[in-house]
């Protein structure tokens, strides 16, 4: 009997990284179409059994996909992934990104972590699941552009708050190395744009370089982080404080003419119980008394704008607690962490649906060349997923 469930546990894992292999061959990077990836999902869905519903986005080509296993109109458990992957250009693979390869007990590809390996451990589990009699439904997610702007979550929320009923629960799949994340901090992008007053560099009086006032805001920048280090602190986080910073910076044309535009992109990650916004507005209110008026007293056609590029809510443990409860010993980890990265849960939380994070793979390996998951990591996932099955169909948590 022993060596029988072993074949049995030595097959699942084969059907997963088969699955994986062509999750990874669908270049789905963010810039690109995820449709393809989503058909081919939701017609393995539905040949196990699910009820799918692919919700297109305003872009061509990107698509939300919305699966159910189980009783109509019960809230049921929601296992949620992204289908879409960071690029992989100017990274020095030493292997093809788009082909899985299996070496030393990992396999290598763009996504193996982050996420697809726990993509396919759902797929993998679908038809097992649609087979367990379930008494509360399974929903299976796959979204899109979360590493970008969200914007897949954002609109199938907008669908699902709207619902007659909603998911009770929600389980995404983040690299976790299968240990249940109660928290994680927000995260928002905005473009900020300076404009100066071009001139002749022997004329500097004249002119207003946007340059040289972009690096003003960045110093403050600096010194808001400074007073970020000095207030709340949340010691559960590996960095403890609400964090800005500067990632990119454009502008100017040449080295003798007063730079009329400057371009610099601000993160902020904020821990649960901040808005970005609060951070936000101090830079604002920087900018509007003491960085524009110095412009103006030189040019009046000079400005300073501020243009939001995502903002995504942080996860709050306070708000899913009897769902870590529920979660923990399933994936066979009681302790619960909390990470900096962002993640979709903000976003379900929002909408009154109790969400965690947990899936295989380490995040220190995503978006790095040669990312990989480990076939245990998968394994653990596999059997995760089958404890969820049993639970279901015993009708508890529903």
């Amino acid at each position: 009997m022993g060596s029988k469930r072993s074949i049995d546990e030595m097959d699942g894992t084969r059907s997963i990284v088969e699955l994986l292999r062509r999750l990874v061959a669908f270049d789905t990077v963010s810039a690109k179409p995820n449709v393809a990836l989503i058909d081919w999902a939701a017609q393995r869905l539905e040949d196990a059994g699910f009820r799918c519903f692919v919700q297109h986005g305003d872009e061509p080509g990107k698509a939300n996909l919305f699966a159910t296993a189980g009783p109509e109109g019960a809230a049921g458990w929601m296992l949620s992934g992204h289908s879409d992957v960071v690029p992989v250009a100017g990274q020095a693979w030493t292997s093809d990104p788009f082909v899985l390869r299996e070496e030393g007990g990992r396999l290598y590809g763009r996504g193996t972590a982050d996420m697809k390996g726990f993509l396919a451990c759902v797929l993998d589990a679908a038809p097992r699941l649609a087979r367990a009699k379930l008494r509360a439904p399974v929903h299976v997610v796959l979204s899109y552009d979360e590493e970008t702007t969200m914007r897949g979550m954002r609109t199938l929320a907008a669908h699902l708050a709207d619902a007659p009923v909603r998911p009770a629960a929600c389980i995404i799949g983040e690299p976790t190395s299968m240990h249940v994340v109660v928290a994680n901090k927000g995260a928002a992008g905005y473009r900020v744009r300076v404009r100066g007053h071009s001139v002749h560099s022997s004329l500097r009086d004249r002119g207003v370089s946007a340059v040289e006032q972009a690096a003003e805001i960045i110093v403050f920048v600096g010194r808001l982080q400074r007073e970020l280090d000095a207030a709340e602190r949340h010691d559960g986080f590996e960095y403890p404080h609400t964090s800005v910073h500067v990632g990119r910076i454009e502008g100017g044309t040449a080295h003798n003419i007063t730079a009329r535009d400057c371009e610099f992109v601000l993160e902020i990650r904020t821990l649960p119980g901040m808005r970005s916004t609060d951070v936000l507005e101090r830079m604002r209110r920087h900018c509007d008394e003491v960085v524009l008026p110095a412009m103006r007293r030189v040019a009046a056609d000079t400005a300073i704008s501020f243009e939001e590029i995502f903002d995504t809510p942080p996860l709050d443990e306070r708000g899913n607690r009897s769902l870590a409860q529920a979660v923990a010993p399933l994936c066979g980890h009681a302790e619960w962490r909390r990470v900096s990265f962002g993640t979709e849960a903000g976003i379900l939380q929002a909408i009154g649906i109790p969400t965690v994070v947990c899936g295989p793979g380490d995040i220190a390996v995503a978006h790095q060349p040669d990312e990989f998951v480990e076939t245990a990591q998968l394994e653990r996932c596999r059997a995760f997923l089958d404890a969820l099955a049993r639970r279901l169909g015993a009708g508890a948590g529903a």
